[in-house]
């Protein structure tokens, strides 16, 4: 049959299905009353086989895909033959067959023909409250996922087309807000019935035979692309580390990626236990947000399926932060832990990108990190709950060959969330801005810098006279580290000015008051850069400071840039060979050196964009990309041969949480690590830890590590 079916019906069939989770999401938008789903579009939209195998998929939120497809396999393996037409499932509990968090409902229908199976339709959309100690169900102060909210694991909504009363009531009885999460639950349920309609029109179109093959053949071939464009990395193991804080405490997560025939292996194994706070993960929020990053970078050009899914796996012990077990609370589970855990495995994509030779065609999808671990989030109660969407306008990290874009995690297009008018959250909740602007000096300095991030103050306004907030933030001290030589970028701030006195605010912080006159300002983190600043361009430095997104000052001491007016060309030469020689009098020597191989050796592999390697007779060693300086010979690690600097970045200092295998809890400074070649005094690599913390491996390719 494979061979015999009509590619041109397969593709009629593949552009009627995403059509039809474009219909679904219509059908949404039009029945949902809060602007969460209505406005910013928090939800999503997915069409499956008979199996629950992913073969359409429509949403801004794209991180439910994996998740979404785990809850029908939840809901398929608890009522089994039992499934009946017209039925309507519902989950929300991430520990036991939910989506991302508690507040994402994931709503699932089995589609008939008769008495056959022939798909699933599902929607997951963001629910404005879902009970809990704190209206909107965001709470940073509970200490077990029984004050976080209503749980509901996989239960009927429908039966045979007729609502399940019990269910519902049950359901509504425990929220704030139910006649609003009542309408918004019904637009997810009249999604479903719209797609799975649409579904059964389809198949009777094209016939059961062709229909059931179609999907089949569309879900083989992005498997097949992916694992081709997995083939053209290089094998081996490629290595990052990050830290997510919660007041003074700040916890590893670790991760490790294995290349191999075909799949892509993210091993977590050495983050920090679990905790009781309300960002614990699980593996499979890991993978769904990890997943949406490798078909982004690796295959965006072809559709995501349950082929994409299939070559990602992670493994996370079971008791650590990114495998939480019940009662830890898991609120935020998609946030701080999840989505360091899915930056860390996307860097380490990009080392494996980076270490072939060139990077290829994939080296236009090389990014600096970007600040969609960043966050600023905040929500906000008086009679309604409502979170404020703008804390999701972080600066994406630099790229390849351009800055980052602003205010949005990352760079790589696609679906994503609006950011409702401000006179739409102005005319639905009782506040009032008083500016949104992009944030200066946000982006971190590369030569391609990050983007630009969010800056933004509110107070009450109308009838409310005081409202209470929860501040969601991440990066409060720690930013994100750049790539290959790019700085870091900004922290998230939150501010409450009341009576003429600013004050900071915690990054996750309850029982906030902004009563009338006060103001609530926030300024979320951003990207960091990629590459040497000293690299950038002068005269997209001055591009930068005319348009607003650099200071003359940074422009000066970070990029070494001189301005009067118009660049001034021997100052700024001058002012960067100042910064060269103040990097050479501030970082200690190599802990090793070796000879510098034949300049005219031609580079046969790289360790990153800004080390490439060359074979000198027997040996491999490791070079500086820009002089040629060595740095190390195989398969010792390149970082060794580099002249390192740390300087205390001036914030608070941290009880660091690691592994279960780590030392006793200590306390320290969050520090900027620098790694400069000892012959040009390039900067090429930046990492941000807490002190006296060991650098992660890095990049080792097989070839360079002895196992090709």
């Amino acid at each position: 049959m494979r061979e015999a079916l009509d590619p041109v019906t397969v593709e009629v069939v593949r552009n009627r299905l995403q059509h039809l989770t474009r219909e679904m999401a219509g059908a949404i938008v039009k029945t949902a009353v809060s602007p969460l789903i209505s406005e910013a579009r928090d939800f999503s939209c997915i069409l499956y086989d008979a199996a629950g195998r992913i073969v359409a998929t429509a949403a801004t939120v794209p991180f439910h895909f994996g998740v979404c497809a785990g809850s029908i396999a939840a809901v398929l393996a608890r009522f089994g033959k039992a499934i009946a037409p017209g039925d309507v499932f519902l989950a929300n509990d991430p520990h036991d067959g939910g989506g991302l968090h508690l507040q994402d409902v994931v709503v699932m229908r089995p589609i008939f023909r008769g008495r056959t199976r022939i798909g699933w339709a599902s929607a997951s959309g963001h629910m404005v409250d879902m009970g809990g100690m704190v209206p909107g169900s965001f709470a940073p102060a509970a200490r077990d996922c029984f004050q976080e909210g209503v749980r509901v694991p996989p239960v009927r909504l429908l039966a045979r087309g007729q609502p399940v009363d019990d269910i519902w009531r049950l359901l509504l009885n425990n929220v704030r807000q139910r006649d609003m999460v009542e309408m918004d639950l019904k637009s997810l349920v009249a999604g479903t019935h719209v797609g799975a309609e649409k579904v059964c029109e389809l198949e009777h179109e094209v016939g059961a035979t062709v229909f059931r093959a179609s999907l089949a053949t569309i879900r083989r071939r992005s498997a097949r692309v992916l694992q081709a464009r997995i083939g053209e990395l290089p094998r081996g193991e490629y290595s990052a580390q990050g830290w997510v804080e919660f007041d003074e405490e700040a916890f590893l997560v670790r991760c490790t990626l294995r290349v191999g025939d075909g799949e892509l292996l993210f091993d977590y194994t050495g983050s920090a236990p679990e905790c009781p706070y309300f960002f614990n993960s699980k593996p499979e929020i890991v993978r769904s947000e990890l997943v949406v990053r490798v078909h982004q970078i690796l295959a965006a050009d072809v559709p995501f399926t349950d082929g994409i899914l299939q070559a990602v796996r992670v493994v996370a012990p079971e008791g650590s932060i990114v495998n939480a077990r019940p009662p830890a609370p898991i609120a935020a589970a998609h946030m701080h832990v999840g989505l360091m855990a899915m930056e860390l495995g996307e860097t380490c994509l990009k080392q494996a990108i980076a270490c072939s030779l060139g990077g290829g065609r994939l080296a236009e999808r090389v990014t600096a990190p970007g600040g969609t671990t960043g966050l600023g989030l905040s929500s906000w109660h008086g009679t309604a709950s409502f979170l404020v969407m703008d804390g999701n306008a972080v600066g994406a990290g630099g790229a390849w060959d351009r800055d980052g874009i602003d205010m949005t995690g990352s760079n790589y297009g696609g679906p994503g969330l609006v950011y409702p008018d401000v006179e739409t959250v102005e005319q639905a909740y009782p506040v009032r801005y008083l500016y949104k602007r992009l944030r200066r000096d946000a982006g971190g300095a590369g030569r391609f810098r990050g983007g630009a991030s969010v800056d933004a103050a509110l107070t009450v306004h109308g009838e409310a006279t005081r409202l209470e907030g929860t501040t969601l933030g991440m990066r409060r001290a720690i930013p994100l580290a750049g790539l290959f030589g790019g700085y870091p970028g900004a922290c998230t701030r939150f501010e409450l000015e009341h009576a003429g006195t600013v004050r900071p605010l915690g990054l996750n912080t309850g029982d906030i008051p902004l009563g009338a006159g006060d103001v609530f300002r926030f300024a979320n983190a951003s990207g960091s850069g990629l590459g040497d600043p000293l690299e950038r361009e002068p005269e997209r430095v001055l591009a930068d400071v005319r348009e607003g997104y650099v200071s003359a000052a940074a422009a000066r001491t970070v990029y070494g840039v001189v301005l009067a007016g118009d660049v001034d060309a021997a100052a700024t030469c001058a002012a960067r060979d100042e910064i060269r020689a103040a990097r050479r009098a501030r970082a200690r020597p190599p802990a090793t050196r070796v000879a510098d191989p034949p300049r005219a050796a031609r580079a046969v592999g790289r360790l990153s964009a800004a080390v490439e390697v060359v074979r000198d007779g027997p040996v491999l060693v490791a070079r500086c990309a820009a002089c040629g300086a060595g740095l190390a010979h195989a398969p010792g690690s390149w970082k060794a041969g580099t002249a390192v600097a740390e300087t205390i970045l001036g914030t608070p200092a941290y009880t660091a949480v690691s592994g279960a295998t780590a030392p006793p809890r200590a306390t320290a400074p969050v520090v900027l690590r620098e790694c400069f070649c000892p012959g040009c005094s390039r900067l090429l690599e930046t990492d941000v830890v807490l002190a006296g913390a060991p650098p992660a491996a890095g990049a080792a390719p097989a070839f360079w590590a002895g196992d090709a």
